[in-house]
């Protein structure tokens, strides 16, 4: 609560909201940290490793044997846009144990550089891009936008290198259409073809340092897009224009995310949708891994994993409707010379917290939630529940997270669509049906999903971040001490 201050005709706060305020602040911070260095799911999974090296976890590879011990930290990545963390609890038993797992994916709706990305209009060079995903396509104009991704190169020796780069400069712009030059329906619906309102321009050609530069055999990459887009790229890969062979790139706002409000309460960022649960799940396996005596202790498999292409649906290499996660369990089971009979029963009693951000109540569409279904800011995690199975939430689920957040006093909350509204899925369900797991979808709410830049509070950050470490912590005894039919 906020009183006013005596004598100064401002406000003063209390000593406890001060407290939570600034506790808040430093992990919204280091969320902060964390999603100014990506732009894409390879930068997303880098930004995880670069958090798991400094919490002293050894990496793995998907092409060698794994060799584990109880207590041990582990990684693993696969395409440079999927990462598990795990943890071996030191009392891990083939007799007790399972697999303690938060999920999250690192994908956000966005524009993708086209494999033939070089267009010209008015006398415009323009960058051709492909939507991906379900974006909210009219936050993306005038708005300064820069990239990253990968690219694949040719070294001196002719071998192919896959490279990330990334370009923070405001490098390309949607112009919007002027309200003079538009109709009044038109002012009324702003209707975007996609097609063609949605294409980026990179420079003028009166501008364009290139054009005049003459390339002997324009072929290859060199006749796929502009010169002056290659030299931003291979600027970035350390390498010739002519060097690059493919690219996947994603555009990206240029502004960087910061804080907001008044009270600076408030995250405004490109990507929450979902490097928040991605960076709450990682930040608190690193928390609690720095923990001696927790892992010590522990008796299961903490996980925190991460997969890409969530977004348009899963199915792929790099999808959690693809192997991996099966794979990637089978991998640790064995490693830990858990006997094939004894692997469905490590299984059954695993569970998976599917971290992916909710709906926050909007304060200027309170009618688009269900009426006894708002979660708020500051009011803590939200359970998603679907009858139709969108989400893979049961009342024992439910039950068991509640029970976690009781322990470490993370605030819940409960969301339900309307009935006449459509509702979103997760990994949750997908994960929970190939694998046998019991499945929670829960996340912090925010505002403005999929668009170019959204918005969650910053204390949210926090119970994320609590939240994960806790689980990690508590899960196994929660678990136990419950009476199941």
């Amino acid at each position: 609560k906020l009183r006013s201050a005596s004598g100064s005709g401002g406000v003063a706060k209390s000593p406890r909201l001060v407290a939570a305020m600034s506790t808040a602040a430093k992990a919204a911070q280091l969320f902060l940290d964390f999603v100014n260095e990506t732009g894409s799911p390879y930068h997303c999974v880098t930004a995880c490793t670069k958090l798991l090296r400094a919490s002293g976890f050894k990496e793995l590879t998907e092409s060698g044997r794994w060799s584990l011990t109880k207590g041990g930290k582990y990684f693993v990545t696969k395409g440079g846009a999927d990462v598990m963390a795990f943890v071996v609890g030191g009392k891990f038993s083939i007799e007790e144990s399972g697999f303690s797992m938060i999920g999250a994916h690192t994908d956000s709706p966005c524009l993708r550089l086209r494999p033939n990305s070089k267009m010209s209009s008015g006398g415009m060079l323009q960058v051709g891009v492909e939507t991906y995903g379900g974006g909210l396509w009219h936050t993306w104009f005038d708005r300064p936008l820069g990239f990253a991704g990968k690219v694949v190169t040719r070294t001196a020796d002719g071998k192919l290198c896959e490279k990330l780069v990334r370009v923070s400069d405001p490098v390309m712009i949607i112009p919007n259409l002027a309200i003079h030059l538009q109709s009044a329906d038109e002012r009324k619906a702003f209707q975007v073809n996609t097609e063609s309102h949605l294409q980026p321009v990179l420079c003028s050609s009166g501008f364009d340092e290139t054009e005049g530069e003459k390339v002997e055999k324009e072929e290859g990459i060199l006749s796929r897009h502009h010169m002056a887009l290659l030299k931003l790229i291979a600027k970035e890969a350390g390498c010739e224009p002519s060097d690059i062979v493919d690219a996947d790139l994603c555009l990206m706002d240029a502004q960087p995310s910061n804080l907001v409000g008044v009270y600076k309460e408030f995250i405004s960022s490109p990507r929450i949708d979902n490097q928040l649960s991605t960076w709450g799940a990682i930040q608190g396996i690193c928390e609690f891994a720095s923990d001696d005596s927790a892992v010590a202790t522990a008796k299961d498999v903490a996980i925190a994993v991460s997969f890409d292409h969530e977004e348009v649906g899963s199915s792929s290499w790099t999808g959690a409707d693809g192997a991996t996660l099966p794979v990637w369990l089978e991998r640790t089971m064995t490693a830990l010379q858990v006997p094939d009979a004894a692997k469905p029963e490590m299984l059954t009693r695993s569970f998976l917290i599917s971290a992916d951000c909710a709906h926050g109540l909007h304060p200027n569409y309170a009618a688009k939630h269900q009426a006894e279904h708002r979660p708020s800011f500051h009011k803590g995690i939200v359970i998603k529940t679907n009858a139709n199975q969108r989400y893979a939430t049961t009342p024992l689920t439910a039950a068991l997270f509640r029970e976690v957040c009781k322990r470490c006093e993370v605030p819940v909350q409960d969301f339900v669509v309307r009935n006449d509204s459509p509702c979103g899925s997760t990994i949750g369900p997908i994960i929970s049906s190939s694998t046998g797991v019991r499945t929670i979808d829960v996340g912090a709410p925010q505002w403005a999903m999929h668009s170019c830049r959204e918005t969650c509070a910053s204390s949210d950050a926090l119970h994320m971040l609590n939240l994960s470490k806790s689980f990690y912590t508590h899960f196994r005894d929660v678990d136990n001490s419950a009476a199941k039919l």
